[in-house]
């Protein structure tokens, strides 16, 4: 008799065993965002959830195309854990009906491969009007390593002013997705300051050949922004 119950007991922890897998379960699968204009990025969450009853790992999350990129947090979600799933689609240069795709692998055995859609319509932005992505592959810094005092009688418009002895500070704040370019009158210290910017990781920086002497030697006053005085 207990043989019997200790079998019946082995079977049904064999089957409880069986059944705990991972398990992905997202909250919506389709995103409809209706019209935008081009140039106007689409940003969606979905929700990832982990159901099962094993630990869920994301192995990779795909796009169809170069103009979407994703975002997430966590890779391995534990039983019942959720995360987000950012998904941003730039549609600079897209026009008409839009249908991307992101692909979610896991280790799901029920569901290895799921397919997550971003759909709506994209109009034409019109003249004169510029797309945030644009502006952004376009975007550069200009600093100037002069004194404050020099940088307020003139400078180069858009410039900001980073005292060379100032520049250590500033690391943190500068953007290294850009490029910078350093000036000061006459390139002795804008080199330098590359060099400092280039021991801290960034990649796109560069001074300016002459500094602002040369740049007036070749354009005298255009784009230079001079402080009015009274008198």
């Amino acid at each position: 008799m207990r043989t019997g119950f200790f079998f019946l007991a082995l079977i049904v922890t064999l089957g409880l065993c069986a059944t705990a897998v991972p398990k992905i379960s997202i909250d919506d699968t389709i995103y409809e965002f209706g019209d935008v204009v081009a140039g106007i990025a689409v940003i969606h969450m979905f929700t990832l959830t982990n159901s099962g009853d094993e630990p869920l790992l994301i192995e990779r999350v795909h796009a169809t195309c170069g103009c979407s990129t994703t975002i997430l947090p966590k890779a391995r979600l534990a039983a019942g854990e959720s995360t987000k799933l950012e998904v941003i689609v730039d549609t600079v240069g897209l026009e008409g009906n839009m249908n991307k795709s992101i692909y979610i692998t896991s280790n799901d055995p029920n569901s290895p491969e799921q397919t997550l859609q971003i759909r709506g319509s994209v109009k034409p932005a019109g003249p004169y009007r510029i797309a945030a992505g644009d502006l952004r592959d376009w975007f550069y810094l200009l600093v100037d390593l002069r004194d404050p005092e020099d940088y307020a009688a003139s400078h180069l418009i858009g410039a900001i002013n980073i005292p060379y002895a100032e520049l250590a500070s500033w690391i943190g704040r500068l953007p290294r997705e850009a490029l910078i370019v350093l000036y000061d009158e006459d390139e002795s210290l804008s080199g330098q300051a590359v060099h400092i910017l280039q021991q801290a990781g960034f990649h796109g920086v560069g001074s300016l050949l002459g500094g602002l002497n040369e740049w007036m030697r070749q354009f005298k006053g255009r784009f230079l922004l001079v402080s009015s005085t009274d008198g």
